[in-house]
């Protein structure tokens, strides 16, 4: 009688490597992504508000020194900034241009 034993160049395990491949490539996307909201209301880093709006980091300190930018400060050097703040900002400072 011949017995069957499952070594890693068996095809159930290689299959079974593969499925987890690619679940562990989902979960780390899915991880990198995640961006948790805080009552409802998505907060982003300086970092991702500098990415976003294009600015430096001194110029985004300007914007809260001003008061022109609505942040939350979790710790001594540590900002959050409601999105919705600044689409805000973003709104109330989009200029149209006129097509020449």
């Amino acid at each position: 009688m011949a017995m069957d034993y499952l070594t890693k160049e068996s095809e159930e395990i290689r299959q079974a490597f593969s499925s987890l491949d690619r679940t562990e490539r989902a979960l780390q996307t899915a991880s990198a992504n995640y961006i948790p909201f805080i009552k409802n209301e998505r907060y982003l880093t300086g970092e991702e508000v500098c990415e976003y709006l294009h600015i430096s980091p001194r110029t985004l300190q300007t914007l809260r020194d001003t008061r022109q930018i609505t942040y939350t400060t979790v710790s001594d050097r540590v900002f959050l900034y409601p999105e919705r703040g600044i689409r805000e900002v973003l709104q109330r400072n989009c200029r149209v241009t006129s097509e020449y």
